[in-house]
């Protein structure tokens, strides 16, 4: 893969190039050359239209009377009224304001009150779309889009899906670097009771550089390892801490999509097997749970690190404790420009990544063709003993 970068010069890329995903820079341009998961198949209705912000720009995603998903510009062309407020009809959109009409690949169709229309000359953008494993995917880059990747293990009429995604206030980064961070668990983790207290028993961490970007492994003292896998440029395959006593550990992708600089969402699929008896009992479990938690994520990670509350001010039934503790550490870190940081070799997984995106970056910047990452599908897995 070779993409000339706009700004294509010599100068010497840092780990702050990462910071900023905007359109122009150099982590949004890279980003923007991999198929990324947007939104929730089952939160959006056939003639149902949204407004989504990704990677710093804001656009309408809607799903047509065939049932396919269409992302086109936030607004229309004519006097900028957002285009989510119209109308969908059949596959294409109509603007709320004056009922300029678009089809699914941005080009105007109808321009009720002109006398004489010019539809020919008025395009917006648009974006290609698909659908998988409960996720509407897009692709924002230039040209053709790359091959559409695929996951055979969580394919098929066995699996039951489950969709945990959340909203973080902070970099995209900020989380990756979190899952390749296996020794945070001891700490931040240690309250809450899906974890074990693991304080003094601390994992060796290795990291290994993978035709799909690294393997992480985290061994402990007496044994037991975690094996994970990251995957160029923002996806993570893992297996978690089981979250409920009849259920073992639950394989899960976890992508990171940024909406800006400062907030991004971790689009996660986790699946269970359908023919396992305890699936029905632990589903209905997991909702009851759900229906309980009222609690605000951020407001509480917000009052913590501004010493309003502590941390048994928190009712852990009335919110995912973990979510709270994982919000805390990564909205507490910063931005990386504020960060002064010391690492030391339980930081190898951190290390491994920033690296292979610095250089990945520096390719871009320098015009060089970038790594073609591959994943192997029969050595892409996870593995956890905690």
């Amino acid at each position: 893969m070779s993409v000339q970068h706009k700004e294509n010069s010599s100068r010497l890329v840092t780990f702050r190039d990462v910071e900023n995903v905007g359109p122009g820079t150099l982590a949004g341009d890279y980003l923007r050359l991999f198929w990324q998961p947007v939104f929730h198949s089952h939160d959006l209705d056939v003639g149902q239209a949204k407004p989504i912000r990704i990677l710093g720009e804001d656009f309408t995603l809607y799903r047509g009377e065939s049932g396919d998903p269409f992302i086109v510009a936030s607004r229309c062309a004519h006097r900028g009224m957002p285009m989510h407020a119209g109308w969908v009809e059949d596959d294409e959109i109509r603007c709320f304001y004056h009922g300029w009409k678009y089809n699914g690949a941005g080009q105007c169709i109808e321009q009720p009150g002109e006398p004489k229309p010019f539809c020919d000359r008025v395009q917006i953008t648009s974006h290609p779309t698909r659908e998988y494993l409960g996720l509407i995917f897009a692709y924002f880059g230039p040209g053709e889009p790359p091959e559409f990747p695929r996951y055979p293990k969580f394919e098929g009429d066995e699996w039951l899906l489950a969709i945990d995604s959340y909203v973080r206030p902070c970099h995209f980064f900020n989380n990756l670097e979190n899952a390749c961070d296996t020794v945070h668990v001891g700490w931040a983790h240690h309250t809450t009771e899906t974890f074990d207290n693991q304080v003094d028993d601390f994992p060796e961490i290795f990291a290994e550089e993978k035709d799909w970007g690294a393997e992480m492994v985290a061994v402990r003292p007496n044994g037991k390892k975690v094996v994970s896998q990251f995957a160029m440029p923002n996806l993570f395959l893992i297996r978690g801490v089981p979250d409920d006593p009849e259920v073992g550990y639950r394989e899960f992708f976890a992508w990171w999509v940024p909406h800006d600089d400062n907030r991004h969402t971790q689009f996660t699929v986790a699946k269970k097997a359908k023919d396992d008896p305890t699936t029905d009992r632990y589903m209905k479990r997991r909702a009851e749970k759900l229906a309980q938690q009222d609690l605000d994520h951020e407001s509480l990670a917000r009052a913590i690190l501004a010493g309003e509350i502590g941390w048994n001010d928190i009712d852990p039934k009335r919110v995912n404790l973990t979510i709270v503790q994982d919000h805390v550490a990564q909205i507490g870190v910063g931005l990386m420009a504020e960060r002064e940081e010391v690492l030391g070799l339980s930081d190898r997984g951190v290390s491994m990544c920033r690296q292979l995106w610095v250089t990945e970056l520096q390719k871009l910047a320098d015009g060089e063709p970038l790594t073609d990452w591959r994943i192997d599908l029969e050595k892409f897995a996870a593995s956890a003993e905690y």
